[in-house]
């Protein structure tokens, strides 16, 4: 069971087919790799580890302040917010020297390990989309005295919510534009089997762009909330909220086209349909029809508003929109009527635009499919061996059940048949030099497989994994 360094070329022996699939690396998972146990539900949320420099630390978390450094690489510079799900703050990164807005989830949220299951799962759905009017998240992760955290692009504007208080209500036409741009992000997201679940003015950010082009960027979409339940809290925000869901019933597309209509209703009176004690609002959106826009305004308005508003913030979802593309089409009927179809074609329709997003969309998927689905194991970790990322073949190579959210490499067998692991990747992140090794791994018996591990530094431009190591594993050959 030991490790030598070797700088030449290898090549792969032939797949070994095991228990009807065929592999390209022999399923070690009841030899060497085996000795120490996962069990899913135990994986499924990271687990926190006391600092070894702390013995004082108990173990809870505790709040940033500017100078502290975040994950390993993001140094506060400030705050930004605080919401219902924790505190915004501005970062930098200290290999980019760019800033970022990072989010804190709660302590008290994301000690719940179904939350933190919530979180990881989705966290890596949504930080592989791209879209115009989304928020990208570029990073997330657990840090081991600040807790679950999540990276944003920083924006330069103001939120919806911010904008209303401000400025009054808006114009139906600016309404209609924000409301496109904020529903085509929701379109988006539905797409790729993402719901929302918090779709509220507060949500919604107005970007100042140098073009002088209104920018609507749709912020939390895919982010860990508490189940709703009378005991537990709700899930989303009271005003915005589907009445099915006040009911116990699970998050749908509906219940977000229902959001989705309460802001249209928002945007164009500066108004909530329903106010008053958390109950009274419940109360009310289990009961009282929201009522039409027109009715709150002095100005005339257009009765499609009305009628777009009354259908997506119907009591019974059967009767809401059936999607967001179909709620789109009403508010695109809308828009014509205020002399916008032009425009909102422009936006919705420019092939060029719509072709590179598409190509982009598709080159993203593409990646995330092979690396999920290649024989090889691969994976991408920092110096001290936390694991950001793994493929499926790396996860069966260690014999983790899970996802690879809060695995560290300390914590596995695999330091016990390759003892310089730590050494070396220090010594890639420091140096960014490529480290390759052979290791001995047995299967039971005399057959022992011999493999070679390649520790390679991160692209220093990559935007999610810069000053991290890359992980590929190589099957050599099957030794008797």
């Amino acid at each position: 069971m030991t490790t030598r360094p070797t700088d030449s070329d290898v090549d792969l022996g032939e797949p070994v087919v095991r228990e009807g699939h065929e592999t390209l690396l022999p399923s070690v998972t009841r030899s060497v790799l085996s000795l120490k146990s996962y069990v899913a539900s135990e994986l499924s949320t990271p687990r926190v580890r006391v600092p070894d420099n702390d013995d004082s630390w108990d173990g809870r978390t505790r709040g940033a302040k500017s100078g502290d450094v975040i994950g390993g690489r993001y140094v506060v510079e400030g705050q930004l917010g605080r919401g219902g799900m924790g505190r915004v703050l501005r970062v930098r990164h200290q290999a980019l020297g760019k800033a970022f807005a990072l989010k804190l989830i709660k302590s008290r949220i994301a000690t719940n390990p179904k939350i933190r299951e919530m979180f990881y799962r989705e966290a890596r759905l949504a930080s592989a989309l791209t879209h115009e009017n989304i928020c990208s998240i570029v990073d997330f992760g657990q840090d081991e005295r600040f807790g679950l955290f999540m990276v944003m692009e920083l924006l330069d504007g103001q939120t919806v919510h911010a904008k209303l208080q401000q400025s009054g209500r808006m114009s139906p036409k600016v309404a209609c534009d924000v409301m496109w741009q904020v529903a085509d992000a929701v379109r988006f997201i539905h797409s790729r089997a993402i719901l929302h679940g918090d779709i509220k003015s507060e949500n919604i950010f107005l970007v100042r762009t140098a073009a002088q082009r209104r920018l609507v960027k749709l912020l939390d979409f895919g982010l860990a909330r508490p189940d709703l339940g009378r005991t537990e809290g709700m899930d989303g925000t009271p005003e915005y909220v589907a009445p099915e869901r006040i009911a116990g019933a699970p998050a749908t597309q509906a219940s977000d086209i229902y959001a989705l209509g309460i802001v249209f209703f928002e945007l164009l009176t500066a108004r909530m349909p329903f106010t008053g004690t958390v109950d009274e609002v419940l109360r009310q959106q289990r009961e009282v029809p929201v009522p039409a826009p027109s009715q709150q305004l002095e100005d005339p308005l257009d009765e499609r508003a009305d009628a777009l508003i009354a259908r997506a913030t119907a009591k019974d979802p059967a009767e809401r929109h059936p999607d967001v593309p179909a709620f789109m089409y009403e508010l695109r009927a809308l828009m014509s009527m205020l002399g916008m179809e032009s425009a909102s074609r422009r936006r919705a329709l420019a092939p060029e635009a719509a072709r590179e997003r598409r190509e982009l969309d598709h080159r993203l998927k593409a990646a995330a499919e092979v690396f999920s689905s290649v024989a090889i194991p691969m994976a991408s970790c920092d110096a001290t061996g936390k694991v950001r990322a793994a493929n499926p073949a790396f996860l069966e190579f260690l014999g983790v059940a899970g996802g690879a959210g809060g695995l560290e490499l300390r914590d596995s067998a695999l330091p016990e048949v390759y003892p310089t692991l730590f050494a070396d990747l220090e010594e890639v992140a420091t140096r960014r030099r490529p480290i390759k090794r052979v290791i001995y791994l047995g299967e039971g018996g005399d057959r022992v497989v011999e493999a070679a591990i390649v520790l390679s530094a991160a692209p220093a431009a990559a935007e999610v994994t810069a000053g991290e190591i890359h992980i590929v594993l190589h099957p050599l050959r099957t030794l008797t």
